[in-house]
């Protein structure tokens, strides 16, 4: 087991030997089993195959591969187009919803508008169909514009004011008779930006049995092209190193069969490779490398990005993700190419180019028959050679010509047609009512319900291969154009965004968004989510229940929606939001009466409160009296109580006082007694 003193750094040399081997042994490599299948769909999808058997048969030939293809193709770009507003990024809290969706504008701003998606998710989307995969490279493209401008009677600090800003320089300057001065200057402005480009299916290299582009066990992946010694000088690279490639023998695009076919019935000629003509136009392969590499001996290796051409390591880097994105409309798990849809309608168009050459050629030959004829038995053969309409055969003997035998043609013929057709589209998914009115589903009998109903039934796989092209393709587009903005333009711009200039700065985004896909596809879904929010504007108008909470906010909202339903984006053109409408002027009648109004209630009001106040005061005064009346009762008890003790004292004082007496009596037996009559 090796240890980690054991490794030690590569060399250019080394690396470029690596390169190499790699390139050699990867799938897409010239001549590969991949590459003669894309050569024979693009002759089947072109219409070259399959070719007549005999030189007098027909020549039609059927073109299912390129039907379908179209069609899916069609369905495919009709969703993703720019005006429906397809991806955008979640929010990531209540704050965040102005900014998700300036975020979102912006993207696709750089996508549409500084760069042709439209044109990028169609060539995508066909070699996908025809080539297993569709690929596209999203990069930071650096790169920088010139721009003169003339100046008039500057004087000296002003002149040295404009030409302190590093982007200006001074082109000439001329000095008139009282020190101004008029010349030109060079400014200089950055017009770097994402850049997003297809990559043809021939320049596309990867290692065998890669599991998919961006899984951990992946090593090796790249792109390959013909540059220039011009281009490469302006791309910047070393002239030593430039000098360094030589004449490195190596695959050319013009022997491929993959280009030749592309091109048949274009160019018949293959085209020049340049030399002869001038060293700064002849072309080299360059070939841009993503590998996974321990370059400085460590032990461990990273991602590196290697630029080489010829003999020569142009440069490398270290990087941490591959540019790379891919569409695959029919993956297979655990394998990076999938099945190829195009070919596998190969064998229909094969059985049904036949079976029509036949019914053409019985067609053609029991228009036109051919004779046998007796030697000897016409006067003039070319009479009948010319085989003119109405023309006159002179015969020698009645039984000199006589029509040779044919057979007739199969009838089983056109069941078979038929039931290739609903071969092709059990294969492909892709079904004639997508494609146009069909006599078969378009009767007095089929409501429009119904056939719009079996068109968007029919069209199931086509909504499997679109989801395909949104979670595999579209989506890390938008997350890698969202992500190069983020790390690269660090200063503030002002941006043209659905009819509005809105200020934005990415440098200050979060660096990572979760990017949403709300697909529709089929037979007017598009139409039919319209009819669903009118519904609910219809529904939440009407039902008193819910007008309350259905204010002119919701009704903004609802209806904006349904305009970008309908892929208009400039709302705000056609609907003012509610926070900018303008205050109605009030009129002065109505104010008349609601004042008189509100004075009437204030009256009422008041009159409602010295009610309420007499009642009060009542109530108090009832209370009051009420007190009164069992103080007073209190009072009359007292007293009586009183009245009634004092005579009970008074009695019992006549009663001590006579007790008195007597006991005095007894005691004075010379006194006689005499009883009071009271």
């Amino acid at each position: 087991m090796a240890h980690e003193d054991d490794y030690r750094p590569l060399s250019d040399k080394e690396i470029i030997n690596l390169v190499d081997e790699n390139v050699r042994t990867s799938t897409g490599y010239y001549d590969s089993e991949l590459s003669r299948e894309r050569k024979k769909v693009i002759d089947y999808y072109n219409g070259i195959l399959p070719r007549p058997t005999h030189e007098g048969n027909s020549r039609y030939v059927s073109q299912d591969v390129y039907d379908c293809v179209e069609s899916m193709k069609a369905a495919l770009l009709e969703t993703f187009s720019a005006g429906n507003q397809i991806a955008k990024f979640a929010p990531q809290n209540a704050n965040d919803v102005v900014l998700a969706e300036v975020c979102s504008r912006y993207t696709d701003y750089v996508l549409f508008r500084q760069n042709d998606l439209f044109s990028v998710m169609r060539n995508a989307i066909h070699d996908g169909l025809t080539a297993r995969v569709g690929i596209a490279k999203v990069y930071w493209q650096t790169a920088e514009e010139t721009s003169y401008q003339e100046f008039e009677n500057l004087s000296q600090n002003e002149l040295d004011m404009m030409l302190a800003e590093d982007n200006v320089e001074l082109v000439y300057s001329e000095e008139d008779e009282v020190g101004l001065f008029s010349g030109e200057i060079e400014v200089t402005t950055d017009a770097s930006q994402v850049k997003i480009e297809n990559i043809a299916p021939e320049e596309f290299l990867i290692e065998p049995q890669a599991k998919s582009l961006h899984c951990e066990d992946i090593n090796f992946c790249g792109h390959r092209t013909r540059k220039t010694l011009s281009e490469l000088r302006a791309m910047g690279f070393d002239e030593d190193v430039i000098a360094n490639i030589g004449d490195h023998d190596d695959v050319d695009f013009e022997t491929d069969p993959e280009v030749l076919a592309r091109h048949d019935g274009i160019s018949p000629t293959r085209g020049l490779n340049n030399t002869g003509y001038q060293d700064q136009v002849r072309s080299v392969m360059v070939y841009e490398i993503y590998m996974q590499l321990d370059v400085d001996g460590s032990g461990v290796t990273q991602l590196f990005r290697i630029m080489k051409a010829g003999n020569a390591l142009l440069d490398i880097e270290q990087v941490n993700r591959k540019p790379f994105v891919v569409f695959t409309p029919l993956p297979i798990p655990h394998a990076f190419y999938g099945s190829n849809f195009a070919e596998k309608l190969v064998a229909t168009q094969n059985a049904r180019t036949v079976l029509t050459r036949s019914i053409l050629d019985h067609a053609a030959v029991t228009n036109a028959p051919r004779y046998i004829v007796t030697k000897g038995g016409l006067s003039n053969p070319r009479e009948l050679i010319d085989n003119r309409h109405g023309g006159i055969v002179n015969t020698t003997r009645p039984d000199a010509i006589q029509p040779m035998p044919q057979a007739s043609l199969n009838p089983f013929v056109f069941q078979t047609l038929k039931l290739l057709d609903e071969d092709k589209e059990d294969n492909t998914g892709v079904s004639r009512l997508s494609q146009g009115l069909n006599k078969d589903a378009i009767s007095k009998q089929n409501s429009a319900a119904m056939v719009e109903q079996l068109a968007t039934m029919s069209m199931g796989r086509q909504k499997i291969i679109a989801r395909n092209f949104a979670e595999g393709f579209l989506k890390p587009v938008y997350y890698e154009a969202y992500r190069l903005c983020v790390e690269n333009e660090q200063e503030e711009k002002i941006v043209e965004i659905a009819g509005q200039y809105v200020p934005v700065n990415p440098s200050a985004w979060s660096e990572k968004r979760d990017v949403l896909i709300e697909l529709k596809l089929g037979y007017g879904e598009q139409d039919r989510e319209l009819q669903k929010l009118l519904q609910l504007h219809q529904l939440f108008s009407q039902d008193p229940n819910l007008q309350p909470m259905y204010q002119m906010p919701n009704r903004f909202a609802l209806m904006r929606d349904a305009l970008k339903r309908q892929g208009i984006l400039n709302v705000e053109e056609y609907l003012t939001p509610p926070d900018q409408l303008p205050q109605p002027t009030p009129d002065p009648m109505a104010q008349m009466q609601q004042q008189l109004a509100a004075k009437q209630i204030e009256l009422q009001e008041r009159q409602t409160a010295v009610a309420e106040l007499k009642v009060q005061i009542d109530a108090q005064q009832a209370q009051m009296k009420q007190n009164l009346e069992e103080m007073k009762a209190e009072a009359d008890h007292a007293l009586k109580s009183d009245q009634l003790d004092l005579k009970e004292e008074q009695f019992a004082h006549k009663q001590r006082v006579d007790q008195a007496e007597l006991d005095l009596a007894r005691q004075a037996d010379d006194i006689t007694a005499i009883a009071s009559p009271n």
